[in-house]
């Protein structure tokens, strides 16, 4: 025979109930700024297209996806995935300089993909108006955050130039090498960049294939391979480079 429960047991388990969801609701509000805290200081890699709002500004010329590849080997010339993990700390990461920078390349807080597949293949991509940037390649975080921040000031850089009106944008294939720490479980993670011995390489119809299967309705690819920058001026919203094909 089912038990039913009187009033006043039923008035108590709807109290506690309540009691119990605002203490849960109290800890995650409790847990949102470590949360947040930790987003900001690792980073999250965000796989998938440019945004309805960035389509549209590409559409109308305004803004353009740049795509590059990048190919990485270690000691013996082992090969190394550059983005292995969800987590930015975790790969090869960016700083871009820009003209509200100065040019100084600062840290990316995210990397994007145009999916999974690409990911692990080594393409990464930027959405940018057009004009000129600097782009500092480094290593995955084996440091204090200042430390890793720091050392933006002597990772090797690359100049890309977004031609007016383009809306998609190769900008090349990065061959980066260094050394490599062994992980505690399997597997090796990169430590160093060997920044006098990269390379950037032309694989135009690799990026145009990539283009032609996420984003057929924008076109045709427009090729504006990275240069090697060491030193020197920094040159800002100058006139663009004719774009090649």
């Amino acid at each position: 025979m089912q038990r039913q429960q009187t009033p006043s047991q039923g008035a108590a388990m709807q109290s506690h109930n309540v009691n119990e969801g605002r203490r849960r609701c109290v800890a995650v509000l409790r847990l949102s700024p470590m949360l947040a805290l930790i987003i900001q200081l690792v980073g999250c890699a965000s796989t998938g297209l440019p945004s309805a709002r960035e389509r549209r500004a590409m559409s109308v010329g305004d803004k353009a996806i740049v795509l590059l590849k990048v190919e990485c080997t270690i000691e013996n010339q082992q090969p190394y995935e550059p983005f292995s993990s969800s987590m930015v700390a975790d790969n090869i990461s960016f700083g871009l300089g820009s003209f509200e920078t100065g040019g100084e390349p600062k840290q990316s807080e995210t990397l994007r993909f145009l999916s999974p597949e690409s990911r692990h293949t080594g393409w990464t991509y930027f959405v940018l108006p057009q004009g000129t940037y600097y782009l500092a390649v480094y290593p995955p975080r084996r440091t204090d955050l200042s430390t890793y921040q720091r050392s933006l000031e002597n990772a090797p850089r690359w100049r890309i130039d977004v031609p007016e009106n383009a809306k998609l944008v190769y900008a090349g294939t990065l061959h980066l090498t260094g050394d490599s720490d062994r992980l505690l479980f399997e597997g090796r993670i990169m430590r160093s960049i060997w920044g006098d011995q990269a390379t950037v390489t032309n694989d135009h119809e690799l990026a145009r294939r990539l283009f032609a299967e996420y984003l057929p309705e924008m076109g045709e690819v427009q090729v504006a391979l990275m240069q090697r920058h060491e030193g020197g001026p920094i040159i800002l919203r100058s006139p663009l480079p004719a774009p090649t094909k």
